[in-house]
């Protein structure tokens, strides 16, 4: 009977769609808007559409606007010995006109030492810079496109296998509380046997076996309530902590019952987000190759400045200049470096085309026997219904017969141990059954997501 109650735990799933059951769609409503695992997630695939952006822009021109202001002191300087040069002919020049009668009009000049740094200089210019022909810019741009579409795919991924664990958790809490219900009853009508079996003893009708053999078994149906209570806790506490919500938040069950039975074909899905995950890692591994290609490639650059420069802050047309360069940058050896760059993105991408092949198979294998577990559990529940029935038919008859003291008290527990298994093992039939639709659902990637969450990232 353990075994059984625990099952209702480990086996417990539906793969109905969601918009079947109002309660369950909106618990995943809320674990698709609230899971931290999911908003880290995102927050990832948007930090990867950044550096796509950013990698993109690195192929575009870029302007600055730069301003430089310096005051300096000491530094070298150049000695031009302007008086040794000139004096002595100024001399003789004004002698000359002396002795014309006129004023002399040469002076004596000094020997000059020019500081090559200024006192005080300021430079306020545009710069443009536009790379020309950069094929290693153009392919790392790819890689980092291909990369922000492997984190969309593991997005993906993780929300199909977050709405199967939200899945798995609600109808668990439900099976679990139907196991904890069904157990109360048998206890109950455990209790009464009790009852009636003292008061046999009391009479001398019965020996005192009869008790103990009664307590003991309500006592252990009453230790698997506890226990499916406790199971019962833990699935509720699982449920809120995937919404987000807190452990003891309140939740509204339906009962198992109303659960519809699943399909054996349910809707066609998409390619498995794990094999778009790969495609797109493979992708962003050649673009790595390439670009390890294209840094053997020279690099051409276009770069131009435009401003003012000066002692003081003038903005006139005497002040301007402006300048435009073409850069090549070409490297010509570096001991293998970039060989070693351009083998090690072949050998990733080998193992990326690996692992893509590997996990295809075992992914082709899962839905296969997702398919067929489905198929075997879908005739399990009619057995267990049939199963249902014939114990509950055994059972009024055996309350018939006990109350016409035809029937021994041995036989009556078996009948009633023989009813409680049953309903639960019916319980267990309908739970296996959609938590096998579940994974025949997650292996065909089939539940309808929002598409904010498959292709996009919100800001």
């Amino acid at each position: 009977m353990l075994r059984c109650v625990c099952c209702l735990l480990i086996v417990c799933a539906v793969a109905t769609p969601a918009q079947a059951d109002p309660v369950l769609a909106r618990y995943l409503d809320e674990a698709l808007r609230d899971n931290p695992a999911l908003q880290a997630q995102t927050a990832n695939a948007r930090a990867s559409a950044e550096a796509a952006n950013a990698a993109r822009a690195q192929r575009l021109p870029t302007l600055a606007f730069n301003a430089r202001y310096t005051r300096a002191e000491g530094g070298r300087t150049i000695d031009f010995p302007a008086g040794d040069l000139l004096n002595g002919v100024y001399a003789t020049l004004n002698r000359f006109l002396q002795e014309r009668g006129e004023p002399p009009v040469f002076p004596q000049l000094e020997n000059q030492s020019i500081a090559l740094l200024r006192e005080r200089e300021q430079e306020t210019k545009l710069s443009l810079t536009a790379p020309l022909f950069a094929p290693r810019l153009w392919a790392h741009a790819d890689a980092q496109a291909a990369l922000f579409d492997a984190r969309l795919a593991e997005r993906e991924a993780y929300v199909r296998v977050l709405v199967r664990e939200v899945k798995r958790a609600y109808y668990g809490a439900i099976q679990a509380s139907a196991a904890t219900r069904i157990l109360d009853a048998s206890a109950a009508l455990l209790t009464e046997d009790l009852r009636v079996a003292q008061a046999l003893v009391d009479t001398g009708k019965a020996t005192r076996d009869r008790v103990l053999r009664a307590e003991a078994e309500r006592l252990q149906i009453l230790q698997r309530r506890d226990e499916a209570a406790v199971l019962a806790a833990q699935a509720r506490r699982r449920l809120n902590v995937l919404r987000d919500r807190p452990a003891d938040a309140p939740l509204e069950l339906p009962d198992p019952e109303t659960l519809e039975r699943p399909s054996a074909l349910p809707a066609a899905g998409t390619e498995r987000p794990e094999l778009r995950q790969l495609d797109r890692s493979i992708a962003a591994a050649d673009a790595g190759r390439r670009a390890a290609d294209a840094s053997l490639l020279p690099t051409l650059v276009l770069a131009a400045d435009y401003g003012y420069q000066g002692t003081d802050y003038h903005f006139g047309r005497d002040d301007d200049f402006g300048t435009v360069s073409l850069v090549l940058n070409w490297t010509i050896w570096d001991f293998q470096a970039r060989a070693a760059q351009r083998r090690q993105a072949l050998a990733q991408a080998e193992a990326l085309r690996a692992q893509r092949r590997e996990l295809a198979d075992q992914l082709d294998f899962a839905h296969r026997a997702a398919a067929e577990n489905l198929e075997l559990a879908l005739r399990a529940i009619d057995v267990a219904q049939a199963r249902l029935a014939a114990a509950e038919e055994v059972f009024r008859i055996a309350e018939r017969k006990r109350a016409a003291a035809s029937l021994s008290h041995i036989e009556f527990l078996d009948a009633e141990r023989t009813l409680t298994e049953a309903r639960l093992n019916l319980a267990i039939a309908r739970c296996t059954a959609l938590d096998r639709a579940a994974e025949l659902e997650l292996a065909r990637a089939a539940f309808p997501l929002p598409a904010a969450l498959i292709a996009s990232v919100p800001e």
